[in-house]
């Protein structure tokens, strides 16, 4: 029932997300680069007139071996990964957001949890 439950509210969060896909773009971004500012890269329109940043256009996550792209096309979001190895994309594959975001948060909480782990390991040795 928690599986259900969790789909519900994820794909509520995806249809609230696309209805305003431009200015929750934006959001993500920034809240994603925020918490990987190594592994992000934002990708904004020119300024307006007057210099300012831009909207967002796309965003991209480089997390292990997958690069993470969304990107908004014609008002559409539009989700990729592909598999880099040295820095060549070898493979990509286009992919629903909301399997985007799922791969996303899954690939995040395993490398928070070897993060942890190795943290945890490096403390016990240096208490010894």
């Amino acid at each position: 029932m928690s599986g259900q439950l969790d789909f519900d509210g994820q794909a509520a969060w995806l249809r609230r997300f696309e209805r305003n896909a431009q200015d929750s773009l934006g959001a993500f971004a920034l809240r994603v680069k925020e918490a990987l500012p190594d592994r992000v890269e934002i990708r904004r329109s020119r300024g307006g007139l007057f210099g300012g940043t831009g909207r967002t256009e796309a965003l991209s996550v480089e997390l292990g071996q997958n690069r993470y792209l969304l990107e908004l096309s014609r008002g559409r979001l539009r989700a990729s990964i592909a598999l880099v190895v040295r820095g060549i994309a070898l493979n990509t594959r286009l992919v629903e957001p909301g399997e985007w975001f799922a791969r996303l948060a899954e690939e995040t909480r395993a490398a928070s949890a070897d993060a942890e782990a190795l943290s945890r390991s490096l403390a016990d040795f240096m208490a010894r």
